[in-house]
């Protein structure tokens, strides 16, 4: 699975505007590729807050000890990093998160799609918790 999550960040005054998050504190964005047994393979820390995912992970896969997606494999990825070789995101426009799914079965494919998808990515969020980052 891969995912961003985002760390307090303490920088300088002058900078403090590119590391403002949506949410409004100061962060680092921190791209994370877990494996399904909840080990870390990949982590790239150090990008401000404001910067959006797919740009982050553009960023991971042109660097010299860049993230690789192996031939033949994908990461499970939530819709912030678009589509592109390797990564499988949800389809957009259909319900996805699964308290949605909590009184209505899918009512087709890609919800279907959808709601396992979310199932799985739980994964990410459940290390994210145990976590502690220390940037």
């Amino acid at each position: 699975m891969l995912d961003g999550t985002h760390v307090r960040a303490s920088v300088p005054l002058s900078i403090q505007g590119r590391f403002r998050s949506r949410k409004g504190g100061t962060t680092q964005n921190v791209l994370v590729a877990i494996t399904f047994d909840l080990k870390f393979a990949y982590v790239l820390a150090g990008w401000e807050g404001s910067a959006h995912d797919s740009r982050v992970l553009t960023d991971a896969l042109r660097r010299p000890r860049r993230f690789n997606i192996p031939e033949g494999k994908y990461y499970l990825a939530d819709a912030g990093y678009g589509i592109r070789n390797g990564i499988i995101s949800p389809y957009r426009g259909d319900r996805y998160h699964l308290k949605e799914f909590s009184d209505h079965r899918p009512e087709n494919a890609n919800e279907l799609f959808n709601l396992r998808h979310s199932s799985l990515r739980t994964t990410v969020e459940r290390v994210f918790g145990r976590s502690v980052f220390v940037c």
